[in-house]
């Protein structure tokens, strides 16, 4: 059995912080972030999941003026949340 986190380009960094999540709808709501990499990061979402390869937009709510960043969806677990890979 491969462990998940040996597949991993870049280490995680456990930090839960509130985000605003905007989906290609327009639409948008506060989630919490769970972790993120120099490549995506992992948004609680026990409810109702985007799907594969939606494409969104993240911004912490941490920080004033923080930058509003692409993303697309890469990864789904249901009943925990969902994945996201940083778009360059």
């Amino acid at each position: 059995m491969t462990n998940d986190t040996n597949r991993r380009r870049h280490a995680r960094l456990v930090h839960r912080a509130l985000v605003k999540v905007t989906y290609s709808s327009g639409n948008s709501e506060q989630l919490k972030m769970n972790d993120f990499s120099e490549s995506g990061l992992f948004i609680f979402c026990p409810t109702e999941l985007p799907q594969l390869g939606d494409l969104m937009s993240v911004q912490t709510l941490e920080l004033d003026d923080a930058p509003v960043l692409k993303t697309k969806v890469v990864r789904l677990i249901p009943g925990k949340g969902f994945a996201l890979e940083f778009i360059l």
